[in-house]
């Protein structure tokens, strides 16, 4: 079998396993339909008509994938309160036999439920025709639609095949938790290179700075990674979300396929959660330890919840380095309501010993103040110069990370939502033991990922 012939097995393999049955789309359709026509229902008294969205509108859904995004057209020259207030109104019609309802929000309002299974949601948008001038972030969504249903079709499945790759790299999903590519993102990238395999070929070369403008209309300068430009506006990057760390796994992974073409580069291999014993050993190698914080997480978003977690982790970090922790690794995790930050230092415990470094001696004000405020303390040593500064030896304040995280954290910059829940105190530091020891299997798969760097 020629390397061809070889990796169209593969990929034949892979579209046999994440290609809906006629049964599965169908089933679908059935149900968008009637969602939908509960939406035109509304016309003659508020103007509105619906659309069908994504990828089921699209057709380039993955099989056992079940959602469902309906988007209410409003009149362009409708006020935005009354968008706000009609368009949950009409939702909470069209999800009236929903076996549960929330509301969710993204530039404004909307309605998500789940109907025969199926994940639905019912967003409020304004009809424009210009992409470019659109009132509100959603607008675009049909645009967006549009363009790829009409240039999509024979390339569905290599838009498959794309998805799945990407979500074995953990890097599908342009929301913050992710930073990474979007489907519409990925439907571009085919539509520009007309397969899976031309993708994966020309991404094994891209640099940071790459741009692909399929209408050749881009009209503004991007600092991205990567710059698709909107084939429906010109002045944006539709991978603007991607994060330089997911462009190079992309490069990474396309070059593992082409050097070692097999079906695992799509779908993980099942494993058993790591035991405690196999971490144990894992941190013995490492000669480090664990440190992790514990609270609940606050009842937001994730596009809220994971910027401030990630300011969260930058804020430990300064801490950490301010007293002379040495940091490894820092991770979060959000698992069964619990937030989990976890940090592998090298250090157990410092010295007693800091070594304070003052002002330079010809700074005579600052000098004369730093002499002023540690001669005749008690000091672990006498007041010295070296590279011409005054230096002197003192008792550390915090000698293990635990005590140090105690007493700062609340003083850290934090996200406005975890402010409060760490200023008031509610939050547990645990140890190792205490992290290793968990019945949380999800904590433990995550703290082997974060030491071992692997995702099996």
């Amino acid at each position: 079998m020629s390397r061809d012939e070889e990796i169209a097995s593969i990929l034949d393999e892979v579209l046999s396993r994440i290609t809906p049955s006629d049964e599965e789309g169908m089933a679908m359709e059935r149900v968008a339909k009637r969602l939908l026509e509960r939406i035109d229902g509304f016309y003659d008294e508020y103007g509105v008509r619906g659309m069908l969205v994504g990828s089921a509108a699209r057709k380039t859904w993955i099989s056992g994938e079940h959602d469902i995004d309906l988007f209410i057209l409003f009149p362009e020259s409708t006020g935005r309160e009354r968008l706000e207030d009609v368009g949950l109104l009409i939702a909470g019609s069209v999800l009236s036999d929903a076996e549960r309802i929330e509301e969710r929000y993204a530039e404004h309002p909307y309605l998500h439920g789940v109907i025969e299974g199926y994940g639905v949601d019912v967003v409020p948008c304004f009809d424009i025709r210009d992409a470019s001038r659109i009132k509100s972030a959603v607008d675009r969504t049909p645009h967006h639609n549009n363009f790829v249903r009409e240039e999509i079709a024979g390339l569905e499945g290599e838009v498959r095949l794309t998805k799945q790759f990407l979500k074995r790299a953990g890097i599908y999903g342009s929301e913050l938790k992710i930073h990474g590519f979007s489907g519409y993102l990925s439907e571009l990238l085919i539509i520009h290179f007309k397969s899976f395999m031309n993708l994966i070929r020309d991404a094994g070369n891209w640099r940071p700075g790459k741009v692909i403008d399929i209408k050749g209309h881009g009209t503004r300068r991007h600092e991205s990674p990567l710059v698709v430009v909107d084939p429906t506006d010109p002045g944006r990057n539709v991978a603007a979300a991607l994060s330089l760390d997911n462009m190079c796994r992309f490069i990474d992974s396309a070059r593992d396929f082409l050097d070692d073409p097999r079906i695992e580069c799509f779908f993980k291999q099942e494993r058993s959660p790591p035991g405690v014993r196999e971490i144990r050993e894992i941190l013995h190698r490492r000669g480090s330890t664990l440190i992790g914080i514990r609270f609940l997480s606050p009842d937001i978003v994730d596009d809220l919840l994971y910027p401030q977690l990630e300011k969260m982790e930058r804020s430990i970090n300064r801490l950490f380095e301010m007293h002379d922790f040495r940091v490894i690794n820092t991770g979060s995790i959000v698992s069964e309501r619990n937030v989990y930050i976890i940090c592998e230092l090298f250090d157990r415990e410092l010295p007693a010993v800091k070594k304070h470094i003052g002002p330079p001696v010809w700074e005579r004000t600052d000098a004369e103040r730093f002499k002023s405020k540690y001669q005749g303390k008690e000091t672990l040593s006498h007041i010295y110069i070296k590279n011409g500064r005054y230096v002197v030896e003192i008792k550390r304040r915090h000698r293990r990370p635990t005590s140090l995280l105690q007493e700062e954290l609340p003083r850290c910059g934090l996200g406005k939502d975890l402010r409060d829940t760490i200023r008031e105190e509610r939050f547990q530091i645990q140890s190792q033991e205490e992290l290793l020891t968990t019945e949380d299997r999800t904590v433990r798969r995550f703290i082997h990922e974060l030491l071992t760097h692997n995702d099996p």
